[in-house]
């Protein structure tokens, strides 16, 4: 990325990749919480797994506190180290995909679930490590530096996460109880959801590279 004279007589603020940063963060928590959740749900307590809901719901709250820090800066700042509209449109996403998140656990919550398909498992380590690579986007992104190597693994991630919803899809309605095939059709494509919505912003960090040149 070459050297902007522009940088040096008007200093850019440059907190907002703070702020991008600590709500990826909270994502990538969630996302890590979730995962440890479902992996474990069985075997623990109603206190334990009241306790993990609540961390997701602090991570979905924080989130949206940052989100509207982030817009409130927005509004006051002159200018900014990218576009606005690229750093609203980055914020407004990443808020959806925790805003996701907190969802599935709240269906957890009241469903009452305690038993999981393996492919949820097979789902939440797909957004933990898609979370992870989103996380390094905004660090290249704030360093100036290429993330084409992110971006491919981050579509890779979300391609693995389609194919595994229609196999999931497919033995889901193999089931014949109706109340399971109910409970967790809307829990796989809230999964999926949660992909699309980090891989989007992956597509958003890698137009704004190429906008900068």
């Amino acid at each position: 990325m070459g050297f902007n004279i522009l940088d040096l007589l008007l200093p850019r603020e440059t907190k907002f990749y703070t702020y991008m940063e600590q709500q990826v963060g909270y994502l990538e928590k969630g996302c890590f919480t979730f995962k440890e959740l479902v992996g474990t749900i069985e075997t623990m307590s109603e206190d334990a797994i009241k306790k993990e809901l609540l961390v997701i719901k602090d991570c979905e709250s924080n989130g949206d506190k940052v989100e509207r820090t982030i817009i409130e800066e927005l509004n006051k700042t002159f200018i900014t180290p990218i576009d606005r509209e690229d750093i609203h449109t980055l914020a407004i996403n990443v808020d959806r995909a925790l805003d996701i998140l907190n969802s599935i656990s709240r269906k957890i919550e009241i469903y009452h679930i305690r038993h999981v398909p393996a492919n949820v498992w097979k789902f939440a380590d797909i957004i933990v490590k898609i979370a992870a690579e989103m996380n390094e986007a905004i660090r290249l992104l704030k360093t100036h530096k290429s993330i084409t190597g992110v971006a491919t693994r981050m579509h890779e991630l979300e391609i693995a996460a389609d194919e595994l919803f229609h196999v999931s899809m497919a033995e889901l309605f193999k089931e014949r109880d109706p109340i399971h095939i109910i409970k967790f059709k809307e829990v796989y494509e809230h999964l999926e959801s949660v992909v699309d919505a980090i891989d989007y912003v992956g597509k958003i960090v890698r137009g704004i590279t190429v906008k900068q040149g």
